[in-house]
């Protein structure tokens, strides 16, 4: 009898393993992009997806069924949807994978503007009534409307959020608005990266930021306010660990007043908080590479 009832829990234990791994319906990636010609014309717009699984998947939708189409995957080999408003079938269903699944680990979006019929997707109301956690963010977009409704239909807080451009020339034309900070969720991201966009980012609102690594581009940013933060984390005040920014005005006097250091070389600092941590700190004045075209302060802890 005993036995006959370990071997029913058994394969009621089994049984219930493989319904619970079943319900599993996380992803591991989904993004968003579009295709321009030449003009600047939106060609085509694709979907491509890997399950839990590592198996990838694609969609692309266009307006024309064209011989010529270049695919913006071409591993694997997307299905092709012909229809007149592509963008927004396309987008539409990119909105029906997000919020069908429980969680995605990264979602990269490739889209200049989030139009009004975008908009209306994202503002619908979702009958499945799914959230789904999201660990990274990827946005190459100037969009703010955009980062904040994909963060809004999503739970937790993300580990990352990384943000750049659509179109190459936005990088000298286009300043990222700075509000974007202000989000509760963007305040606690892991690791943020707005290296690769100039931003109107004031001291306030990177003052209120509590995540461990920061990476961004702002001349409005000053260095009175680069030095709070260098302070703050001598006194075990800040959890940072890692800051970069490329900057018009680095003042190394104005950045290093009052901050306890033993100089390394020139431009170059070793700093510790009061739990005896290290940290170096480096301000150039000359730009650190051809992509960062302006002066550079970083700061990371060793």
């Amino acid at each position: 009898m005993l036995v006959v009832i370990f071997c029913f829990l058994n394969i009621l234990f089994s049984v219930t393993s493989f319904d619970l791994e079943d319900d599993d319906d996380s992803w591991k990636e989904l993004t968003f992009s579009i295709r321009t010609d030449g003009n600047g014309t939106i060609e085509s717009a694709h979907i491509q997806w890997t399950d839990r699984f590592d198996d990838s998947f694609a969609y692309a939708y266009t307006n024309e069924n064209r011989t010529d189409l270049k695919f913006l995957y071409d591993k694997p080999r997307p299905e092709l949807f012909v229809s007149k408003n592509f963008i927004v079938d396309a987008f539409t269903q990119f909105m029906d994978f997000f919020q069908n699944r429980t969680k995605i680990s990264r979602i990269s979006v490739t889209l200049p503007s989030l139009t009004d019929d975008l908009k209306k997707i994202t503002k619908r109301k979702n009958s499945v009534k799914t959230k789904p956690a999201i660990d990274n963010f990827r946005f190459n977009s100037y969009d703010s409307l955009l980062y904040n409704e994909l963060l809004r239909l999503s739970t937790g807080i993300p580990k990352q959020l990384k943000i750049s451009f659509f179109y190459y020339p936005e990088r000298t034309e286009k300043v990222l608005d700075g509000t974007i900070l202000n989000h509760p969720k963007v305040r606690e991201i892991t690791e943020l990266d707005l290296r690769t966009v100039e931003s109107d980012i004031n001291d306030a609102q990177l003052h209120q930021l509590e995540c461990e690594s920061i990476s961004l581009r702002s001349s409005t940013v000053t260095n009175a306010g680069i030095n709070r933060i260098l302070k703050e984390w001598q006194d075990g005040l800040r959890p940072t660990r890692y800051l970069k920014l490329v900057n018009d005005d680095l003042q190394k006097a104005e950045i290093m007043d009052g901050v306890s250091k033993r100089t390394l070389q020139r431009g170059v600092w070793e700093i510790k908080n009061r739990f005896n941590a290290s940290a170096t700190v480096t301000v150039s004045r000359v730009p650190t590479n051809l992509y960062d075209s302006k002066p550079t302060f970083e700061f990371a802890v060793s």
